[in-house]
């Protein structure tokens, strides 16, 4: 089976076909996300870009928010409020003409990387916070941690979102970077924490073992677990 993976997010917009073991079988293709970023803009270049792939089989879709049985409900980091209750799958399985399935954007980046083993928590740096949660290889889906209170009636995102890296600077963003990890340490006693996303790279080791980072390309490898992990 050839999987279309599709990641949506708040700058760019991803898409790469992948195997069944999840290994890519061409290059990366990327857009710029459009602004506004209307759910009519995004299909109109997610048509453009899947016009230039060979035949495949399936779609998974990686969104910026909250989907639940393929509708979105949140979407905070593209700015508009037209996609509450848009349904996604819907439209990306008329598009393509494949059956889809569609899930938060970290969620299906956790796929890819995860060991399956114990408690794993993902986070996805980039213009906000993602968040995704797996037990023994399982998701755990809409954990919307980014949008949760943790210092001062500021969120998680709030405090280390790109916008707020670019406000403060690295050294202080890289110290709430450290609370965040703690907090999640202290919450939930996880087995592994791996760590992507496009700020990702700012961050300044040596981690402990059990933390672990990973480029946005290992992410995409996760499009096939979700036709696995019903």
């Amino acid at each position: 089976m050839r999987t279309l993976t599709i990641d949506i997010g708040g700058t760019g917009i991803k898409l790469l076909p992948i195997d069944d073991e999840g290994h890519a079988l061409s290059q990366r293709q990327r857009e710029l996300t459009p602004k506004p970023s209307t759910p009519d803009a995004v299909m109109a270049v997610i048509r453009k870009m899947v016009a230039a792939q060979e035949p495949f089989d399936r779609v998974s879709v990686g969104f910026p928010g909250v989907v639940r049985h393929g509708v979105v409900k949140t979407a905070p980091n593209l700015g508009t409020p037209r996609w509450k209750e848009f349904n996604l799958r819907d439209a990306i399985a008329q598009l393509c003409g494949k059956p889809a399935r569609v899930l938060n954007d970290a969620e299906l980046q956790g796929y890819g990387v995860i060991k399956a083993e114990g408690v794993e928590i993902v986070l996805t740096l980039g213009t906000g916070l993602g968040t995704g949660l797996y037990v023994n290889g399982h998701l755990v889906p809409n954990l919307e941690l980014g949008h949760h209170p943790l210092h001062h009636n500021q969120t998680y995102e709030e405090l280390v979102s790109d916008a707020e890296l670019e406000r403060i600077g690295k050294k202080r963003w890289r110290k709430r970077m450290a609370f965040v990890i703690e907090t999640l340490e202290r919450i939930f006693n996880y087995d592994t924490l791996h760590i992507g996303g496009g700020n990702a790279r700012k961050l300044k080791g040596p981690f402990p073992n059990n933390i672990h980072l990973f480029k946005n390309v290992d992410g995409l490898a996760g499009g096939v677990r979700p036709w696995k992990d019903d």
